[in-house]
């Protein structure tokens, strides 16, 4: 007769246990080696695709394209055309949370100057220069834009925007000649 009741344990009980306690230790060793692998997963995951994927400056709709070259993994500089007014552009950028050094008499309350492009004194005229920095996941950026008058009636603004990833997360000081410093006038 089997006695599964009884007080008395005999060797094949305590090998029935111990079968069915590894399973549990196992199980249960499993289960957090599965939530560390998640967490230390995500926060590589997150890093990764900001590395393949760092993001691109803002830039306003219905802009073209003129050129695009890229310095270094993450040193990108487009040059842009709009039909936009460029205090438009500059609206626009400052709106994105750039810091904006415009030009006297240009995009203020009290435009005096001739901001329309009506003569040839007025083509290419560098009116503002934006600047952001910030981050995303453990990387900085900066970038920044600097806008001019176009150089037709139909494009009456072109912007060159410059952006520098910093892999070391730390984004170092403007104007103490800092290589990929980026250049002040659309050239």
């Amino acid at each position: 007769m089997n006695n599964t009741g009884s007080a008395n344990p005999s060797p094949e009980n305590d090998a029935l246990d111990d079968n069915i306690r590894v399973p549990v230790r196992l199980l249960i060793i499993g289960l957090a080696l599965v939530v560390l692998a998640l967490i230390i997963g995500s926060q590589v995951i997150g890093v990764l695709y900001a590395i393949v994927f760092p993001p691109s400056p803002p830039v306003p709709q219905n802009v073209s394209l003129l050129s695009h070259t890229t310095g270094d993994y993450g040193v990108d500089d487009w040059l842009y055309t709009s039909s936009d007014h460029v205090c438009d552009v500059v609206k626009y950028y400052q709106s994105q949370g750039a810091l904006c050094r415009i030009a006297p008499l240009w995009c203020g309350d009290n435009r005096s100057a001739d901001t329309t492009i009506s003569g040839v004194g007025m083509l290419n005229q560098n009116v503002a220069r934006c600047v952001e920095e910030g981050t995303f996941s453990i990387f900085a950026f900066r970038w920044e834009v600097v806008i001019a008058t176009g150089s037709t009636t139909q494009e009456p603004s072109q912007f060159r925007v410059n952006r520098e990833i910093y892999w070391t997360g730390a984004v170092p000081p403007q104007g103490q000649n800092v290589p990929g410093d980026f250049p002040t006038e659309i050239q």
